[in-house]
C-alpha cells in the first residue's frame, strides 16, 4: 500500500531536510523576494510614468482656478456652516441670551 506525500510528512516516515538542502531553500527564496521586490519597484515606476502621461494628455481639460489652494490654512477660508449647525448656533445662542437675563434679574433683587 503506497503512502501519499502529505501522509508521510504527517507520520514522519520521510527524513528531515539537510542543512544544504535548507540553506539553498533559503537562498533561493531571498533570491525570489529580491526578484519580485525588483519586479515590484519596476512597476510602481512604469505605472507612475503612465499617470504622467495620462495627466499630460488631458491638460486641456484641466480647470484653471483662480484661488491658491492649500490642504489647511489655518482656517481662514472655513466652510460654510450646514443650517443643521445654524439652527443649534441660534439655540445657544437665544438659550444663552435667557440666561444672562435670568443671571441679571436675580442680580437686581
Amino acid at each position: 500500500m503506497a503512502m501519499t506525500l502529505r501522509k508521510s510528512l504527517i507520520l514522519g516516515v520521510l527524513a528531515e531536510e539537510s542543512g544544504k538542502t535548507k540553506k539553498a531553500r533559503a537562498k533561493l527564496k531571498n533570491k525570489l523576494d529580491a526578484t519580485e521586490k525588483k519586479l515590484k519597484n519596476q512597476t510602481l515606476d512604469k505605472k507612475s510614468q503612465e499617470i504622467s502621461k495620462w495627466i499630460e494628455r488631458h491638460a486641456s481639460d484641466r480647470v484653471s482656478v483662480k484661488k491658491d489652494i492649500s490642504l489647511f490654512d489655518q482656517n481662514r477660508n472655513s466652510a460654510k456652516m450646514s443650517r443643521n449647525i445654524e439652527k443649534l448656533a441660534e439655540e445657544l445662542a437665544v438659550d444663552l441670551k435667557k440666561s444672562r437675563e435670568a443671571i441679571d434679574q436675580k442680580k437686581k433683587k
